[in-house]
């Protein structure tokens, strides 16, 4: 008998004990969050160093008189090599029209260029052209400023290159150049030095 009173006990325990854990069980609440993939980051577009070998540009520009209103018109072209990313030796050549007068000269010239932080999309630079400037009519034939016969071209600049990939780029560059202007005669026996001009050089160019 009192065996099956404890056994009795103990099945009504057990089931108790049950009943419990299932009433806990069905009271939690388990949330689960789906997170949404991230996407991976794009690597960071790099470009690679300058290769050695043939490289040129093409410039346009304008040069105002420091001294007055008057100013010129440039149009160049440039190639050379490209030595490493530092340094670029050429020459170039193209048209100088002097608006004022009308005249057109051909300046022609040897061209270097050192190139500052050359790991780097924008790349300060340095140049300097050195040459001559030889024009395009004979002395005596205009009665306005023109120039006076084949004349030192001189043109040192600063300015910064951004690489648009491996292979172009652009660049804008400030400078100097001096330029001599004689004022010619009717009669064509003699023509007077009138002044020196000092310019200011704008040019936007682009390498390929």
């Amino acid at each position: 008998m009192k065996k099956i009173i404890f056994l009795a006990i103990a099945s009504l325990l057990t089931v108790t004990a049950t009943a419990q854990q299932l009433k806990t069980a069905q009271g939690i609440t388990t949330i689960t969050t789906i997170e949404k993939p991230k996407k991976p980051k794009e690597p960071k577009k790099t470009l690679a160093p300058i290769e050695r070998g043939f490289e040129q540009s093409v410039e346009v520009g304008v040069s105002p008189v420091l001294d007055d209103g008057e100013y010129f018109l440039n149009l160049e072209y440039i190639a050379g090599y490209r030595f490493n990313n530092y340094l670029f030796l050429g020459g170039g050549t193209g048209l100088e029209w002097y608006i004022n007068g009308g005249a057109l000269a051909i300046p022609i010239y040897a061209n270097a260029r050192i190139y500052l932080l050359p790991k780097s999309r924008w790349q300060p630079f340095v140049s300097l052209s050195l040459g001559a400037l030889v024009p395009t009519e004979e002395d005596g034939i205009r009665y306005d400023y023109n120039y006076d016969g084949t004349q030192l071209h001189i043109n040192p600049t600063i300015g910064v290159n951004y690489r648009i990939s491996n292979k172009y780029s652009c660049y804008l560059n400030l400078g100097y150049i001096p330029r001599w202007r004689w004022r010619y005669y009717y009669s064509g026996y003699y023509n007077v030095r009138e002044h020196d001009d000092h310019c200011l050089t704008i040019r936007l160019g682009f390498t390929f």
